[in-house]
C-alpha cells in the first residue's frame, strides 16, 4: 500500500509532539489517574482497583482474559491486583463450571458497597475533566473514540 500525499506530509514535516493525538491521551490518563489515585487512598483504593471494579459492575463473572481486555491492564498486573481486591473481600474468584481451568471473578457485596462508595469521586473527575464541553460534544468525542478503539482492534 502507497502513502497518501497527507502521509507523505507528515513524514517529510517535522514531527511535533503537540500535534500527535495520542501524546494527549497519555497526558489525560495520566493525569486523570494521579488526581483519582490521591482522592481515592481515603477510600482505601487505587486506580487498578477501581478498573477492575468498574467492568465487574458490568460485567460480572468475568474471565481472566475478559477482565485484561477490558481493564487494559496485563494479566501479571491484573493476577497481583486480584490478589490484593480478594484479600481485602472486594471480589471473589470461583472456577467455572464447565472448564475448571478458567476461573470467574465479581464484586462481592463489600465491593459493590466500595464502588457505590468512589463512584462519585470518579465522576466529579471525569466532569472536570469535560468542563466546558457541551453535551453533544462529549457525545461526538465519545463516538470518535469509540471509531478510533474499533480501528485498533486485533
Amino acid at each position: 500500500m502507497t502513502p497518501s500525499a497527507r502521509d507523505r506530509a507528515q513524514v517529510e514535516a517535522p514531527f511535533r509532539l503537540d500535534r500527535h493525538l495520542f501524546y494527549y491521551f497519555t497526558q489525560i490518563l495520566a493525569r486523570r489517574q494521579r488526581a483519582l489515585n490521591l482522592e481515592l487512598q481515603r477510600f482505601g483504593v487505587d486506580y487498578s482497583r477501581w478498573r477492575v471494579m468498574a467492568v465487574l459492575n458490568e460485567h460480572a463473572g468475568a474471565s481472566m482474559q475478559q477482565l485484561a481486555e477490558l481493564t487494559s491492564v496485563d494479566r501479571t498486573t491484573l493476577t497481583h491486583t486480584l490478589k490484593l481486591m480478594e484479600n481485602e473481600a472486594l471480589i471473589a474468584r470461583r472456577e467455572r463450571a464447565s472448564d475448571r481451568r478458567s476461573i470467574s471473578v465479581s464484586l462481592t457485596p463489600q465491593g459493590r458497597k466500595k464502588l457505590k462508595q468512589i463512584l462519585p469521586t470518579v465522576l466529579a473527575q471525569t466532569e472536570r475533566a469535560l468542563e466546558g464541553f457541551a453535551a453533544p460534544e462529549v457525545d461526538r468525542l465519545r463516538e470518535q473514540l469509540a471509531r478510533m478503539a474499533d480501528n485498533l482492534k486485533t
